[in-house]
């Protein structure tokens, strides 16, 4: 990572976002205008090449982005549900683990009565702070905490930026989780149980297996190799030991089901996955 830049990884995932808003997948009426502004001038190259790829008419090579714009259309969408649903249920802030270039906070307007803290990397939280103020923010505040995962303590960083234990809180941590050890996860869910004493609604994007080995070894060249899986068992008690009780916990699969468009017969397509769980 680069001084003042945001990960290979981060930008990558806001390019897929932005390709989804451009028309680029197969789910339909797909809408993130943030990740446009969000994307670094090199990939926001890349947008506008895949956006006269789509003027130009059908290709094979445009159907292949659309697949490859679909996962990240689909997580998005079906992440988007579950914190709407936390508000619902009184969530009153939102903690995004890991946030990198999520546009959440300047796109959902449920979020306008609840206070945001997206914990990130320094020069991630550089660079996206020196975009943000293009876009219109919809949340009721949003808040950056920098954290070194491997010598701060969740909790204290987050109590110092103001965040109240006693208000019910929705945390996010998406494409996180297959960057870390087992070890790393399971210290950061524990920080999240301690920080809160209030009502809790916790989102986990995991993988059941690694990706695929050119993937994995572009990640790597990016030194951003995906090192992490959980079976799906495994989260389920790593996540009741710690007082939370499972309510759902989906794959790229079944949101294909609820949107109604099919995934190629990859291996991810089941082993991307979403838990919901609550306190």
């Amino acid at each position: 990572m680069k001084p003042g830049e945001p990960s290979q990884t981060a930008a990558m995932v806001t390019l897929l976002r932005a390709v989804g808003d451009a028309g680029i997948s197969h789910v339909p009426d797909f809408r993130d205008p943030t990740a446009r502004r969000l994307l670094p001038s090199a990939w926001s190259n890349r947008l506008l090449r895949a956006e006269t790829m789509l003027k130009r008419g059908p290709s094979t090579l445009l159907e292949v982005t659309r697949h490859g714009a679909d996962m990240m259309v689909l997580r998005t969408l079906v992440i988007d549900e579950h914190v709407r649903e936390a508000v619902r249920r009184g969530a009153r802030q939102m903690v995004i683990l890991g946030a990198g270039l999520d546009g959440r906070a300047y796109r959902l307007r449920d979020l306008a009565d609840v206070d945001v803290f997206e914990v990130d990397h320094p020069a991630t939280q550089a660079f996206k702070k020196a975009r943000v103020g293009a876009l219109d923010l919809v949340a009721k505040s949003v808040t950056f905490v920098e954290v070194n995962f491997e010598r701060d303590r969740l909790e204290d960083k987050l109590s110092s930026a103001g965040f109240r234990a006693s208000v019910h809180t929705v945390w996010l941590w998406e494409g996180v989780t297959m960057y870390l050890t087992r070890d790393a996860t399971q210290a950061t869910l524990r920080s999240i149980a301690r920080a809160g004493d209030a009502a809790a609604t916790l989102v986990v994007n995991y993988h059941t297996k690694h990706r695929a080995f050119l993937m994995n070894l572009l990640l790597r060249i990016w030194s951003e190799p995906q090192i992490g899986h959980w079976s799906a068992e495994a989260m389920a008690a790593e996540l009741r030991e710690l007082g939370f009780r499972i309510e759902a916990d989906t794959s790229a699969a079944d949101w294909a089901v609820r949107y109604g468009i099919a995934l190629p017969r990859y291996g991810l397509r089941n082993a991307v996955r979403v838990v919901v769980a609550r306190r």
